[in-house]
C-alpha cells in the first residue's frame, strides 16, 4: 500500500520503496532540535588543507592493490556488472591503469558518477507485513571498482585510528582481535558478578532508528577534522560522501534516480568505519561507574548497586546526556525498542528501575535479544534455549529433504550441511549460554543426535554414543568446552580488549567459592577448563598493531620460483639445479639457511650461516610453524649484528614465506618479521627470501635440519608463542576425554569395531543406500535385527539356526551364508570384516544372500 494506492505494477513498488528510503535520509526525518543545531553548525566551513606530507597521504602503490584485490571476497557486483574476479584476473599493465586512475581520483580529479550510485535490493524483514513499505531492509549493492579503492583508503583511516587510540574501547565491531562474544561475555559477567554480591543489575538496550541513513555527514567531517586528519584523505571521504543517489530494484525492474541526503551509503567498505567513528563518544555520555558494550549501532549500558535509587539516579544521569549527544549527532532513540532489563534472582519484591529517555519512560521487559542472544532477567538462557532449539528443528528440515536414505546425498555433504546450517547455530555463544543449568541445556543435545542420524541414515534405535563415534562429532558439551577455550587463549593475546579484565581478573572469586549453588561467570568456569588442560597462559604472545604503516612497509623480497615444481614429479637433481641457478643470481649474497624440527613434544629452531649457529628450543605446545618462522627471525636477528650488504635467508617452510609475503600481520611472528625486514632495508641491509625444497641434498638446508635436530635437547628458551598453537593442545585434550567416556561405553555393539575414535573412511561406496546398509551395520542396529523394540515385540531369531538374530550372526556365524560368506571375506570376526575387508564385499555379501533392503 502506497498513499493508500494498492500497487501491482514492479516499476511503481520500486519507484515507491525508493521514495520512502529517499525520504528517510532526508533532513526532515531529524528532531526539531538537531534541525535548528544543523543550520548553525553547517554554517562553519571545514578546512581540510595541507601540503598531504601526512603519511596516510602518500599515492597508492601497485602491493597495496594487490593486497586490496586479495581481500576482496565474491560478493555480489554493483550496477556496472563488473566482478571481483574479473579484477583479480587483469594483467599487471591492466592494473597499473587502474592504479592511475585511483590516484588521479586520490590526488582530486572528480569522483566517477557511477560510483556515487548504488543499487538497492529491499529484503523483507522477519514477521514484517509485505504491504508495509518501512518493512523493507535494504540491501544495497555498490560498483567493486569503487570498493577496491574504498578498501585502500579504509585501511589507511582505521591504521590511524587504531595506532592513535581514537576508537573507543567499548566498540568492537569489525575490529581485529574484537568479536561480539566479548560484550556477551561481559555482559554475563557482570550480572553473575552481581547476582552473588547480592546487586540489583539493570542494563538499557538502546535501538538507534535508521542509524545508516540518518548519519549526518557534516557531523562525519567535522569529526574527522576534530581527530586532526587533513589533506588527500579526509577529501575524498568528502567526495565520496557527496551526491549520492540509488535505485530500487525489484525482480529485473529499476526505479528511478531518488537522492540519498544524509547518511552513509549501505553496502559500502568505507560505511561501518566512518559510522563507527561517528557514534565513538556514545559512551562517554554515561556516568562513571557505568559498563558499556558497543558494537556498531547495538548499545548497551549497565549498572548495578544493592541500592534501586543509586541506579536510577547514575542511568538517569547518563540518559540525559545520551538525548543531548542525539540532540547534537542527528541520532533519534527508538521509543519501542530501546528497554532496559532488570537483572534480578532475589524472591523478594523489589521495584523495577523508572528510567525515562526524552520524557519517554523506557519500558521493562522480562528478556531481551542482545547481539543475537537471548537474555532474561534471571539469567537462566531458558528463553534462548527454546528459540535456539526452534531454530535448529528448522534447519533439520532441510538434512531431512536431501537425506533420503534410497536417493539422498551422500554421508559428507550431509555432515557439512548439518555444520555449516545447524553447529554453527549452536556454537554461537555456546560459551555464554553453557553456564545454564544442565536440565536446561539438555533439550539441545536431540538436535545433534537427529541430525547424526539423518546423515548416517542409522536406524532410530541406534545409541547416541555410537552416532557420534560413527560421525566422528563429539558431544555438543565437549564442542562447547573446545570453542570456551579457544575464545578465552585469543583473549588472552589481546589485553586491551574490554573483556579481559572480566575474564582474567575476577574480583569476586571468593564469594562464588564460599556460595557453590551460585552460577560462576565464564572467567570462573574457564580458568577450571585451562588448569585442567595444563596451559600456561603466559606462554602466549600478544597481539599488537603493527609499528609502521603497511603502505610504507618496505615489502620483503620473496622468490618461490621452486614451488611450481613437485618433488613426487620431479627428479631431485633436475629441483637442485633450479635451485643452484636461482641462488647463483645471488653470488654476492651471505646465505642462511633456516628450519624448524618437532619431535613428540619438544620443538626447536635453527639458523646456519656459514660456521655460524644460532638455535632455541621452543615451549612444547609451539608448533612447527612457529618454529619455522622463529628460525627466520634469528636469522634476521643475526642480520642485524652483520655489516650493511645483501643476505639471503633459504627456508623450506613454504607456509611460512607466504604468509610473509601475503604480509600477515595478524600473526605476531610475521609482523615482527615485516617490521625488522624494513628496519634492516632502512640500515642497507637487503634481505631477500628463498624456499627451497626440503632433503634433496642441499648441504645448507641439511645442516640447518641437523642444527635444529640438536636444539632439541636444550633448555627451553624463554620465548612466547602464538595463541592459535595451543589449539592443538586442546584438541587433544578434549579427545582423550571422549575417547575414555567411550572407551567406557557398555554392551555397545560399535565400540569393538571402532574401538578409536576417528574419521570413517567408507572405501568409496558413493551411492547412498549402500552407505546407510554399512552405517547401520557397522552400529549393530538395522530394521531387520531391532524392529521389534519400535513394535514392543519379542527379539528375532534366525529361522535356520533358531540363533538371536544379529548383525554378528548374519556376517560370522549363520551356516546358511557360509558359502556367500567365503567368497566375499577373507577373516573370521566381526571387527576384522567391517575393518579390513572391503566395504563393497559387505554390500555385495548382503545384496546375494537377499538380506540388503531388510537392513
Amino acid at each position: 500500500m502506497y498513499k493508500n494506492n494498492l500497487l501491482t505494477d514492479n516499476k511503481e513498488i520500486a519507484n515507491a520503496i525508493a521514495e520512502h528510503f529517499s525520504y528517510v535520509s532526508t533532513s526532515s526525518s531529524y528532531s526539531t532540535k538537531f534541525q535548528q543545531f544543523k543550520t548553525q553548525a553547517e554554517k562553519l566551513p571545514i578546512n581540510f588543507n595541507s601540503d598531504n606530507s601526512e603519511y596516510y597521504n602518500t599515492p597508492f602503490s601497485l602491493a597495496s592493490l594487490y593486497q586490496a584485490l586479495n581481500k576482496c571476497h565474491d560478493t555480489s557486483p554493483g550496477p556496472d556488472e563488473i566482478h571481483y574476479q574479473m579484477l583479480k584476473h587483469l594483467p599487471e599493465d591492466s592494473l597499473l591503469v587502474l592504479l592511475n586512475l585511483y590516484n588521479a581520483i586520490w590526488n582530486g580529479d572528480p569522483f566517477p558518477t557511477s560510483w556515487q550510485e548504488s543499487l538497492i535490493i529491499p529484503v523483507l524483514k522477519p514477521d514484517k507485513d509485505p504491504r508495509a513499505l518501512g518493512s523493507y531492509r535494504p540491501i544495497s549493492l555498490t560498483n567493486c571498482l569503487c570498493k577496491v579503492l574504498e578498501r585502500m583508503v579504509n585501511e589507511r583511516l582505521i591504521y590511524y585510528l587504531e595506532s592513535n587510540g581514537i576508537l573507543s574501547p567499548f566498540q568492537s565491531g569489525f575490529r581485529k582481535h574484537r568479536s561480539t562474544v566479548d560484550h556477551l561475555v561481559s555482559l554475563e559477567t557482570w550480572v553473575r558478578e552481581g547476582f552473588v554480591n547480592g546487586e540489583h543489575v539493570v542494563a538499557i538496550f538502546f535501538d538507534l532508528e535508521k542509524a545508516y541513513d540518518m548519519t549526518w555527514k557534516y557531523g562525519i567531517l567535522r569529526d574527522l577534522y576534530n581527530i586532526g586528519l587533513r589533506g588527500r584523505l579526509p577529501f575524498f571521504i568528502q567526495r565520496f560522501l557527496s551526491n549520492r543517489h540509488f535505485k530500487v530494484r525489484i525482480g529485473t525492474t529499476c526505479s528511478d534516480v531518488y537522492d540519498q541526503e544524509n547518511g552513509v551509503p549501505q553496502g559500502s567498505i568505507l560505511s561501518v568505519t566512518l559510522f563507527g567513528l561517528k557514534i565513538n563518544e556514545i559512551a562517554k555520555c554515561m556516568s562513571p561507574g557505568t559498563e558499556c558494550c558497543i558494537f556498531v549501532d547495538d548499545f548497551m549500558a549497565l549498572y548495578r548497586s544493592r541500592q534501586m535509587r543509586s541506579i536510577e539516579r547514575q542511568l538517569q544521569h547518563g540518559l540525559n546526556n545520551l538525548q543531548q549527544w542525539a540532540d547534537r549527532n542527528g541520532f533519534r532513540f527508538s521509543d519501542t525498542k530501546t528497554v532496559c532489563v532488570h537483572f534480578c534472582n532475589s524472591r523478594k519484591p523489589h521495584p523495577d528501575p523508572s528510567l525515562s529517555l526524552n520524557n519517554k519512560t523506557i519500558p521493562v521487559v522480562k528478556e531481551v535479544k542482545f547481539l543475537g542472544m537471548v537474555f532474561d532477567n534471571r539469567l537462566s538462557f531458558i528463553s534462548h534455549l527454546k528459540n535456539l532449539r526452534t531454530r535448529c528443528m528448522k534447519a533439520l528440515n532441510l538434512l531431512r529433504v536431501v537425506g533420503h536414505k534410497d536417493w539422498g546425498a551422500n554421508f559428507d555433504l550431509l555432515l557439512i550441511l548439518y555444520r555449516c546450517l545447524v553447529r554453527s547455530k549452536l556454537d554461537y555463544g555456546c560459551m555464554i549460554y553453557g553456564s545454564a543449568r544442565k536440565s536446561y541445556i539438555q533439550m539441545l543435545d536431540p538436535i545433534q543426535n537427529q541430525a547424526l542420524r539423518i546423515c548416517l541414515g542409522a536406524f532410530r534405535t541406534s545409541p547416541v554414543e555410537s552416532l557420534q563415534a560413527e560421525a566422528n562429532e563429539p558431544p555438543l558439551y565437549l564442542r562447547r568446552q573446545k570453542l570456551a577455550a579457544k575464545f578465552a587463549i585469543q583473549l588472552y593475546a589481546y589485553k586491551p580488549n574490554p573483556a579481559f579484565k572480566h575474564t582474567f581478573n575476577n574480583k569476586f572469586t571468593h564469594k562464588f567459592t564460599n556460595k557453590p549453588n551460585a552460577i560462576p561467570p565464564f572467567g570462573l568456569r574457564i580458568n577450571n577448563l585451562i588448569q585442567d588442560i595444563n596451559i600456561d597462559l603466559e606462554q602466549i604472545v600478544n597481539c599488537h598493531t603493527v609499528s609502521i604503516p603497511p603502505w610504507l612497509m618496505n615489502k620483503p623480497n620473496v622468490i618461490l620460483d621452486l614451488h611450481n615444481m613437485t618433488k613426487s614429479n620431479t627428479n631431485i637433481n633436475i629441483l637442485k639445479q633450479d635451485f643452484l641457478a636461482i641462488k647463483g643470481n645471488y653470488r654476492d649474497c651471505v646465505e642462511l639457511y633456516t628450519d624448524g624440527s618437532k619431535a613428540n613434544n619438544r620443538v626447536s629452531s635453527a639458523v646456519v650461516c656459514c660456521k655460524s649457529v644460532s638455535s632455541r628450543r621452543l615451549p612444547e605446545m609451539a608448533s612447527i610453524f612457529t618454529a619455522e618462522l622463529t628460525a627466520i627471525k634469528l636469522a634476521l636477528v643475526m642480520i642485524n649484528s652483520r655489516n650493511p650488504g645483501r643476505f639471503l635467508v633459504l627456508s623450506d617452510s613454504l607456509s611460512s614465506l607466504l604468509a610473509i609475503v601475503n604480509l600477515r600481520v595478524d600473526i605476531p611472528l610475521v609482523c615482527e618479521i615485516l617490521e625488522e625486514c624494513h628496519r634492516l632495508s632502512i640500515a642497507q641491509k637487503v634481505v631477500i627470501f628463498i624456499w627451497v625444497p626440503s632433503h634433496i641434498g642441499i648441504h645448507g638446508n641439511e645442516e640447518a635440519d641437523k642444527a635444529a635436530k640438536a636444539a632439541l635437547n636444550q633448555p627451553i628458551a624463554a620465548l612466547k608463542i602464538p595463541s592459535s598453537d595451543l589449539m592443538q593442545t586442546i584438541c587433544q585434550h578434549l579427545k582423550l576425554k571422549w575417547q575414555d567416556h567411550w572407551r567406557n561405553q557398555v554392551f555397545n555393539k560399535l565400540l569393538p569395531i571402532k574401538p578409536i575414535l576417528g574419521p570413517n573412511k567408507y572405501n568409496n561406496l558413493t551411492i547412498r543406500r549402500e552407505q546407510v546398509v554399512l552405517s547401520r551395520v557397522r552400529i549393530g542396529h538395522t530394521y531387520l535385527t531391532h524392529s521389534w523394540l519400535l513394535g514392543h515385540g519379542d527379539h528375532p531369531v534366525c529361522v535356520n539356526c533358531q540363533s538371536p538374530l544379529t548383525v554378528e550372526h548374519i556376517l560370522v556365524s549363520c551356516p546358511r551364508y557360509q558359502m556367500s560368506r567365503s567368497k566375499y571375506f577373507t577373516r573370521s570376526s566381526l571387527s576384522e570384516i567391517l575393518n579390513f575387508d572391503s566395504s563393497n564385499n559387505v554390500i555385495s555379501f548382503l545384496k546375494e544372500i537377499g538380506l540388503f533392503d531388510r537392513i
